[in-house]
């Protein structure tokens, strides 16, 4: 059936082209009739009536044009297809110029330039050129279903890393249509799950020139507390270390911090709140030997070491709510490594315009999608977290 409207808005394009430039033939034969009669030795009142008939033609088109518009009772009227061809034929006919259909038949210039473009444009089609096909909407909820904390923006992100482009405008009215048969069925609703993260006193300006390391606190089997120390790269966002801890001491936090540094190399500078086993002489030791500047949050200030903050928030409340229980000491450490790479290799990042942490980390350079990108790609790659039932999505090309 699509493809019969498609023939038939084919044709009638090519007829109205075809009688465009019947029309423009015809205007500018009568242009030349009308020179040739002007330059002929005749009485000058048989050349003045000839003249005069020929505006008179043009006004009766005109008129006509302009009482049909009256009859309307719209504001804005509907042309038909062929009183829009009429209008074409007279402008081509006698050649008025487009910047004064207005004036002469009452019509805006935006409309005439509609007009001209359906003409014009080859692949006619009976779906709009906005509206968004319905595989783009059920990846849109896929997604949803899968990251059920990620809002709008992130959701455009992740679909502009797989090299479509959706707006965050768009993205939040699909969630708020009704679901596509196609799609997965899911009570999921979008909401902001990012903050702004405060501007940092010391810039970082390249991979490894700031770190900054915290600790936390999570539960097992719901009763047991564990420390968690993270550490986390300022420039290009990647975490660099999530370790438990068999305790809150600076001799398990110097284990896990060059663990990290024997790994990813050594930063210039590590910011830290003021916890004592990061002001003690064993983490500064440790500092002095790989040759790192320690640099230290102020007291009671918001955002002192914000970037930090941010990412136990995301672990905690993006990942570890989503498991049910955490059984002991040993799935923790396993749940921590997955968070790591779910968080650098799948995750866009708001920061980062959402591109994934280690894109930045190791240069990886990629495009936007371009405006037109409607179309989903076949060699996206899903990996699917069974433990916290969140499902990665990103292309096989850039794995």
């Amino acid at each position: 059936m699509n493809k019969n409207l498609d023939i038939i808005n084919f044709a009638v394009s090519l007829i109205i082209k075809a009688a465009l430039i019947a029309a423009r033939f015809s205007g500018r034969a009568r242009k030349r009739s009308l020179s040739r009669l002007a330059t002929m030795d005749i009485n000058e009142k048989d050349k003045e009536i000839l003249f005069l008939r020929d505006v008179v033609d043009q006004l009766k088109m005109q008129v006509s044009i302009l009482q049909k518009r009256i009859k309307k009772k719209q504001k804005k009227p509907r042309h038909t297809l062929r009183e829009r061809l009429f209008i074409l034929w007279q402008m081509e006919a006698f050649q008025i110029p487009r910047r004064r259909v207005t004036e002469y038949f009452g019509i805006a210039r935006s409309t005439l330039y509609r007009w001209l473009h359906k003409i014009e444009d080859q692949q006619q089609t009976s779906i709009p050129a906005n509206k968004t096909p319905m595989e783009i909407a059920s990846l849109i909820w896929e997604i949803t279903k899968s990251n059920i904390n990620w809002g709008r923006i992130r959701i455009a992100n992740q679909l502009a890393l797989l090299n479509i482009f959706i707006s965050a405008s768009t993205v939040r009215n699909i969630l708020n249509r009704p679901i596509p048969r196609k799609a997965p069925v899911s009570s999921a609703t979008s909401k902001k799950s990012e903050e702004k993260t405060e501007c940092r006193s010391i810039p970082a300006w390249y991979p490894n020139h700031v770190w900054s390391v915290d600790t936390t606190m999570v539960l097992c089997w719901g009763l047991w507390p564990i420390h968690v120390f993270v550490v986390i790269d300022h420039f290009s966002r990647k975490v660099m270390s999530v370790t438990p801890l068999e305790g809150p001491n600076a001799g398990w936090i110097n284990n896990a911090l060059e663990s990290a540094i024997q790994e990813h190399g050594a930063p210039k500078h590590i910011i830290s709140d003021q916890a004592y086993v990061f002001t003690g002489g064993v983490f500064a030791e440790l500092l002095g030997q790989w040759n790192v500047k320690p640099r230290f949050g102020a007291i009671g200030k918001h955002g002192s070491i914000s970037v930090t903050e941010r990412v136990i928030k995301t672990l905690k409340y993006e990942w570890l709510e989503q498991v049910p229980i955490i059984r002991g000491f040993d799935h923790l450490t396993m749940l921590c490594e997955e968070f790591e790479n779910w968080y650098n290799s799948w995750r866009p990042h708001m920061t980062l315009d959402g591109i994934r942490p280690d894109d930045v980390y190791y240069d990886k350079k990629t495009k936007k999608p371009k405006r037109d990108s409607k179309t989903v790609p076949c060699h996206i790659e899903q990996h699917l977290f069974r433990e916290t039932r969140i499902t990665g999505y990103r292309l096989k090309a850039v794995a």
